[in-house]
């Protein structure tokens, strides 16, 4: 079962979620949508997930989307403990009250992660200077280097890919020629970067270690390749704290693996794995 927001990132999840389950052999059940205008579910969700033969449902939602959803999915008892719940993001828990938090243990999130996180190789070189530099000159914004978000890291790489290209077209222009240039109107969105093709081609010999990992690509995706880590987080609640745990770890070259040898996933029932 996916339920997702009715917007272009959630049809758009959604779709690429289903694709991929079918050319693996497993179905999809049934799709529930939750509008994002009036901030309610379509449908009858208790009665949609309680007949339904799917005991898993797959929340492909934002935040704060994500736990208004998984707020009224517990007030409906369609949470823990007959129903694994698997969220694309992480939530944050001052959201709900403390009441809430027995029915959450279980719940499942899948989160991109940078190669540290598997133990891949990564630029640590770079990266120190990079905070280096964040620290100089806008230290009230820096949040400290164990607190920097993954995604901060995934958008300087993909900064530091555009640089490089544009340092490589650049080096290979003749003196005569202009290696940047524009056309159409200055508004943004009419304005077109001459050299588009040029760059892109460029792009996909790219291949360099950068903080989030192994940075190459391919004309076959849009997408990284071979530099893709993903992790996987548990809602536990030990000695009457609720938070989520590291459970396991995802590399393309080894698979899903224990994030540690201490790892371990509580289910929504509140037994281990």
């Amino acid at each position: 079962i996916i339920i997702y927001q009715n917007d272009a990132f959630g049809s758009n999840g959604a779709k690429i979620i289903t694709d991929a389950f079918v050319n693996n052999d497993l179905t999809v059940r049934d799709t529930i949508l939750y509008d994002v205008a009036s901030h309610h579910i379509q449908g009858n969700l208790q009665s949609t997930l309680t007949k339904s033969a799917s005991r898993i449902v797959i929340l492909w939602a934002e935040y704060p989307i994500a736990a208004d959803i998984l707020k009224q999915a517990i007030d409906l008892n369609v949470v823990g403990p007959l129903f694994t719940w698997i969220l694309s993001n992480p939530i944050d828990l001052d959201y709900f009250s403390q009441t809430y938090y027995s029915a959450l243990t279980g719940i499942l999130t899948i989160e991109p992660a940078v190669g540290a996180i598997v133990k891949a190789s990564m630029n640590k070189t770079l990266l120190n200077l990079a905070y280096d530099i964040w620290q100089q000159y806008e230290p009230e914004t820096f949040p400290g280097r164990t607190k920097v978000n993954s995604y901060a890291l995934f958008a300087f790489d993909a900064a530091w890919s555009l640089i490089l290209a544009l340092h490589k077209s650049c080096s290979t222009t003749t003196i005569n020629s202009s290696c940047i240039s524009y056309s159409g109107s200055s508004f943004c969105f009419n304005r077109r970067f001459d050299q588009s093709n040029s760059l892109l081609n460029i792009l996909m010999q790219v291949s360099f270690i950068g903080v989030s990992g192994l940075v190459q690509f391919s004309a076959n995706s849009t997408d990284r390749i071979s530099g893709s880590y993903y992790y996987a987080l548990n809602m536990q609640r030990l000695t009457n704290v609720s938070r989520f745990v590291p459970v396991l770890s995802y590399s393309e070259s080894n698979g899903w693996k224990s994030y540690s040898d201490m790892s371990y996933i509580i289910w929504p029932d509140h037994t281990l794995d």
